[in-house]
């Protein structure tokens, strides 16, 4: 499956995995790594449309919380529930 999106267009409770980052967003890559938001990180779409147009994931256990530039500057694939 290759579908590459953005993190806004996943619905809550998606499990889906980081497969690049949008360079129009690139000054936010390095926030991203610092987070552990990685190429081939899973993780799971908790809570949409916060105030300011947040995104909180799961992701290995803990909890982020998403800037809307930050989550734009995502591209992910969601993942085949078997």
């Amino acid at each position: 499956m290759d579908i590459k999106t953005s993190i806004r267009e996943l619905s809550v409770g998606t499990e889906a995995t980081i497969v690049g980052y949008n360079r129009v967003y690139g000054g936010y890559v390095g926030k991203l790594l610092v987070r552990g938001l990685t190429i081939g990180k899973n993780f799971i779409v908790l809570e949409k449309n916060l105030p300011e147009g947040c995104v909180k994931i799961m992701l290995e256990e803990k909890i982020i919380q998403l800037s809307k530039p930050e989550a734009y500057a995502l591209y992910v694939e969601p993942v085949n529930s078997q």
